[in-house]
């Protein structure tokens, strides 16, 4: 969460079947189900589509029930419905290397089983480190924490928990794919309370599980915190951004995660020093705080620089209308592209800020297009896209009015889950950063 007036989300309380969508019982418990799929091998984090046909006992299709996906006999991925025909088509990413056994059910019957090879994979990301690729993400999907069942599309991975390490394997196998060089985790929720919070003691959880996931993989991005300030407000520096609480979160940030030699060389490095981003708890006039601290290089994050234009204090940006450079000794520093954007302000008082016309929605990826235009003209040092999959109202409105990127079901005919946008945005991303850094040499 981003805005100052939308971080309600810590006290949601929601149930999260780990890795896949809370599932439905089949309206009918004789239903038969038999399986095939598209291939038989592929490289880790590829698709395979299942094909399942569901009959009746009196042989008819059984038409309009939901199935889901098992791997290795654990629940994976979103729910799909039968069309009339009896048929669902399933796409299930497949992160874990090795032989995996795929099978579908109903959540009473359960398919045969298909047998899909999985084999590691070499991705080539540029690894160049005046020229950092960052993607905005989150990892707070979980039992006391975001709010599923409200979201504008609905993930691959179905309502997954970010405590599932096979989630967290694929999203870093994604990252990879588009050539990433860092996340960014969002840790900027976490001091309405006094450190740990419920909403840090989630962050913390979900950041020990995906750097335990690092570990065994032998790519994954790098990793940089953006933090948020004491109470969740911060105005105007007549406010205290800054106190026990803060401190007490930027000491276990640096003892258990930046400075833990089992983690050496997975943090995001700046002038000598581990990157620790501020977040201004939205857009905000005037300079930031001054917060010292010398473990770090710290660097202030806010909003809609090209009305704030904070960026003359060296503030880089969550997300911009326009993409507007951060200059640092002449060169710039830091720019952010997104595939959309709400408003600087509501069409009228209580009314959501992605409905006036001002704000930017992803438009069939025109947004996007025309942003990318901006990091080929400044060639920041760090370039930040914006984001993977926040999925949290009112901070996503819909399908078009969201700035979310991990690829999501595109619902068929008569299923009333939202129809997302699929790996548009994914494969989107993946173009613009291999041309990306084609323009660079």
């Amino acid at each position: 969460m981003k805005f100052n007036v939308l971080g309600l989300i810590a006290v949601s309380l929601v149930f999260v079947f780990c890795g896949a969508t809370p599932r439905k019982a089949a309206s009918h418990s004789e239903t038969t189900i038999s399986i095939r799929v598209d291939k038989t091998e592929i490289g880790e984090g590829q698709n395979v589509v299942v094909s399942a046909l569901a009959r009746r006992t009196d042989g008819k299709p059984a038409t309009g029930i939901m199935l889901h996906g098992q791997v290795n006999g654990k629940d994976w991925g979103a729910e799909y419905p039968t069309l009339p025909s009896g048929v669902a088509h399933l796409l299930l990413p497949l992160p874990e290397t090795g032989n995996n056994s795929i099978t579908v059910t109903d959540g009473n019957q359960v398919s045969n089983a298909v047998t899909v090879k999985v084999q590691p994979r070499r991705f080539r990301i540029v690894d160049d480190p005046n020229h950092i690729v960052i993607m905005e993400y989150e990892t707070w999907f979980g039992p006391g924490y975001a709010q599923w069942g409200k979201q504008e599309a609905t993930p691959i991975l179905g309502l997954y928990s970010s405590l599932d390490p096979r989630v967290l394997r694929q999203q870093a196998l994604w990252f990879d794919e588009m050539g990433f060089n860092a996340v960014e985790l969002d840790w900027t929720n976490n001091l309405t309370k006094p450190f740990p919070s419920p909403a840090a003691k989630e962050c913390i959880t979900a950041t020990n599980r995906l750097l335990q996931v690092y570990l065994t993989m032998a790519q994954h991005p790098k990793i940089v915190f953006l933090v948020g300030p004491e109470h969740n407000l911060w105005r105007n520096r007549k406010d205290v951004y800054a106190g026990p609480w803060f401190k007490e979160q930027m000491n276990f940030l640096y003892d258990h995660y930046i400075n833990n030699p089992k983690y050496k060389g997975m943090m995001l490095a700046y002038e000598g020093k581990p990157l620790m981003l501020l977040y201004l708890n939205g857009p905000r006039m005037g300079p930031p705080p001054e917060i010292r601290d010398p473990r770090f290089t710290i660097r202030y994050v806010g909003a809609w620089l090209q009305t704030t234009r904070e960026e003359k204090y060296g503030v880089w940006s969550w997300y911009d209308q326009t993409p507007t450079p951060t200059y640092y000794k002449g060169k710039v520093e830091a720019l952010t592209v997104c595939d959309g954007y709400p408003a600087t302000h509501p069409p009228a008082k209580g009314m959501n800020y992605w409905l006036s016309q001002a704000a930017g929605g992803k438009n069939y990826g025109e947004t996007y297009r025309t942003q990318w235009r901006a990091a080929f003209k400044y060639k920041p040092h760090f370039l930040f896209v914006d984001q993977w999959n926040e999925f949290e109202p009112p901070d996503q409105y819909n399908t078009n009015l969201s700035n979310d990127m991990e690829p999501t079901l595109m619902t068929e005919k008569d299923d009333p889950r939202p129809s997302g946008w699929g790996f548009y945005y994914f494969d989107l991303t993946r173009e613009e950063i291999a041309a990306y850094h084609r323009a660079l040499r």
